[in-house]
């Protein structure tokens, strides 16, 4: 049985996961024919991860980014 982690930040929506996690499961299915796909969703909060040595809750582009997906 495949198993996908996605870590991402909160706030984005139950419709939008939904989505999601139904389309990165067939991407999977389709390429290894397995079924059964596990897929795990783990939503960290933009001060508790870092890109390029910059926390993201200090970053003026991911800052607008969440702002866009939680509105």
């Amino acid at each position: 049985m495949p198993v996908c982690r996605i870590e991402a930040p909160p706030g984005i929506g139950i419709a939008a996961k939904k989505k999601m996690v139904e389309q990165i499961t067939a991407a999977i299915d389709e390429a290894y024919h397995i079924g059964d796909t596990l897929v795990f969703l783990q939503e960290c909060a933009p001060e508790n991860v870092a890109m390029e040595g910059r926390l993201l809750s200090e970053n003026p582009r991911i800052r607008g980014i969440l702002q866009k997906i939680s509105s």
